[in-house]
């Protein structure tokens, strides 16, 4: 085991707020950092703004301000919200630094004289009005496949398909209609770029997913399907304007945005190494005694497990030692959606009134060591807190800690007789194994596990008061119940200390009412303690709060736009002629040569299963669909796409936060139900 951890969390783009789903990430790794420096572990714990890319540099023109001035504010903004959440980063930087270019350079550089940098033509449209190459996000057009309108240069939203710009079919520049100035059509223009020959690592990236430890399965298998083709060149540049950092030797041509994101992690180790008297090296260095753990969600994988481990091998610092994938948040059943209004901010929930550590104890007690989804249900949090951390663990603190405040002035009493108890023997035995257990959960990255421990604790001891009843004893036995109240307390401090990584404050309001840190041992805190200032650590979660916060959601829902118009009508007939049916992904694949196009193997209960190329990438990581039961036109005649050969088509639904949805069917459905 390496002598110190470093340990990250994806960067925010800082094009906007904070939202609950950033949260899930920053909770799940402020709790396993808190839960190593528990352990003893030396532990680093850093993030950064990622302040570079088109969307910032146009938004910042849009509200006519410099984009360094745009991104501060976010970066402000950022640090003030996470702070709320008790997210505790010793560091918070801007990729939009003097040594985040530094290093971008010398990365590029050393791709470059590894040959591994190749410069070529690339094609694209151009604005001739804004003076600029148009990305697939700011052209529309006709669909080339189905000839749908205002359609955005990567793919189309009503039949699937998936092009390049230059395929549309009379295009406009999105950002010229946006201003006022009309339909701007923009011209064929090329560039040279820089590409990564990504293909030149395909050994090493093998052997370095292989490794145990690395990554989870779900994620392995995910990119055994990627590395079992030639990989594709990394287009790692970008025509100006563009707000980034120069490419060494050119006027207009700039760092891809996901270059010198990743690069964030290795600056902003340098900035605070070179506040605290420190050296980079010491974490990031080849040989260094240090492990690197990245925390990322599943929608990132390809650039933290192909592109950043190539660029650090490539560049002779050191690789991660593990990098760990999180789901997606669903609020309500239903993805993350502005219209939907499912879509809320940190700073509106902290308006709304609810408390922070409501939030940091429901994602801790539904995220395992898996990439799976969890799903913010209002009412799913209210019982979970009022249940489980009000009523179970901290009810055993305030009933006990009451007592020995109202009738022994706060003192405790050595449960020394009580030790003689087999029952209270076997307890204490249990309180043990459950610390060493809960640090072991904490370490493999299963939160949900960690907790249920301690509530397993917490019941025993409520249990113990229950039965035993020390406030029927203070007449006849006062220094027994004082025992038994001094022993429940010591429980309640151990749970307080194995929940002290998700809820710091709880655990920090315990060690205030006990008079000791949760960290010292039971027979000092025995000695010298004494309960004071008792009342209850937990707010309860009312029907008000919940509403509140639901109110939030509902009022944006309301602003949903208008649907478009019906297509025109069919026959009955022309609808029982399409045989729609249930399918379980069983795998998915990008298609060589393609940035749109997915291969999805597919169950339809016939026996063998069915290739389906979906233009989908753009929306869905190959691994989201895996496992999902999804509607699927079976009767559909067979089609060669990109050399595979699709037979059936699965269904999405257009517009949501991914821009596609799949159609998805309840998991007890079996593959080849049919769908009427």
């Amino acid at each position: 085991m390496a002598s110190r951890t470093l340990v990250t969390m994806a960067l925010p783009y800082a094009n906007g707020s904070i939202h609950l789903g950033h949260l899930v990430e920053a909770v799940q790794t402020d709790v396993y950092v808190r839960a190593l420096r528990a352990m003893g572990r030396d532990v680093l714990y850093l993030c950064a703004d990622d302040q570079h890319g088109t969307p910032i540099e146009v938004n910042a023109a849009k509200a006519k301000i410099p984009p360094e001035e745009f991104v501060e504010r976010f970066f402000l903004e950022h640090q003030r919200d996470y702070a709320a959440f008790e997210i505790g980063f010793d560091e918070f930087y801007q990729t939009h630094s003097p040594e985040n270019e530094r290093h971008a350079v010398r990365i590029f550089e050393a791709l470059r004289a590894g040959g591994h940098i190749e410069k070529r033509e690339v094609e694209q449209l151009y604005c001739e009005i804004d003076q600029r190459f148009l990305p697939d996000r700011f052209v529309k057009g006709e669909c080339p496949k189905c000839g749908t309108l205002d359609q955005y240069g990567d793919a189309c939203e009503k039949c699937g398909s998936t092009y390049q710009p230059t395929d549309l079919k009379s295009p406009y520049c999105a950002i010229c209609l946006e201003q006022g100035r009309g339909l701007v059509t923009p011209v064929h223009r090329s560039s040279p770029h820089y590409f990564v020959r990504l293909s030149d690592f395909q050994d090493f990236l093998r052997a370095w997913t292989a490794e145990p430890g690395h990554l989870q399965p779900e994620v392995l298998r995910s990119l055994e399907k990627w590395l079992s083709e030639p990989l594709k060149d990394w287009d790692v540049s970008r025509d100006a304007p563009y707000f980034g950092f120069k490419i060494p030797g050119e006027e207009s041509k700039y760092f891809y945005v996901w270059l010198d994101a990743t690069v964030g992690y290795l600056s902003s180790t340098d900035h605070w190494a070179a506040n605290h008297g420190r050296t980079v090296e010491e974490w990031w260095g080849k040989d260094a005694d240090a492990e690197i753990i990245h925390f990322i969600g599943k929608d990132i994988v390809y650039f933290h497990t192909l592109f950043w481990p190539a660029m650090l091998h490539a560049s002779g610092w050191k690789v991660p030692a593990h990098v760990q994938v999180h789901g997606m948040l669903t609020v309500e059943g239903a993805k993350m959606s502005k219209s939907r209004g499912t879509f809320i901010n940190a700073r509106e929930y902290l308006d709304a009134g609810l408390d922070p550590e409501w939030l940091r104890y429901f994602y801790a007690s539904n995220l395992g060591p898996a990439p799976s989804d969890i799903d913010l249900s209002l009412k799913e949090l209210q019982n979970r807190v009022n249940g489980e951390l009000l009523n179970n663990v901290g009810n055993l603190a305030n009933r006990a800690l009451t007592i020995l405040a109202k009738n022994f002035e706060g003192r405790l009493r050595d449960w020394t007789d009580l030790q003689q108890s087999l029952e209270v023997g076997a307890v204490l035995k249990q309180a043990g194994e459950t610390i060493e257990a809960v640090f072991g959960e904490y370490a493999r990255f299963d939160t949900r596990a960690a907790i249920q421990r301690v509530l397993m604790l917490s019941s025993l001891g409520n249990e113990l008061l229950q039965r035993e009843q020390p406030w029927k004893l203070l007449k006849t036995n006062p220094e027994l119940a004082q025992q038994w109240c001094t022993l429940a307390g010591a429980l309640a401090r151990v749970c307080g200390r194995l929940l002290a990584p998700v809820v710091p404050l709880y655990a920090l309001g315990l060690a205030e009412q006990t008079g000791a840190p949760l960290d010292r041992p039971h027979q000092e805190w025995i000695a010298n303690g004494r309960a004071q200032d008792v009342k209850p650590l937990v707010r309860k979660v009312e029907d008000a709060d919940i509403a509140r916060l639901a109110s939030r959601f509902e009022a944006k829902s309301a602003a949903v736009a208008v649907p478009a118009a019906a297509a025109a009508e069919i026959a009955f007939e022309q609808f029982e002629a399409i045989d729609l049916r249930a399918g379980k992904v069983l795998a998915a694949e990008r298609v060589p040569k393609s940035d749109k196009l997915l291969a999805l193997t597919i169950d339809l209960g016939e026996g063998a299963p069915r290739t389906i190329i979906s233009g989908v990438a753009s929306s869905y990581a190959p691994e989201e669909l895996v496992g999902k039961t999804v509607a699927v036109v079976a009767n559909l005649g067979k089609k060669k796409l990109r050399g595979v050969e699709s037979h059936g088509m699965v269904l999405f639904a257009t517009g949501g936060a991914r821009g596609l949805t799949a159609v998805e069917l309840p998991g007890d459905v079996l593959p080849g139900a049919k769908v009427k």
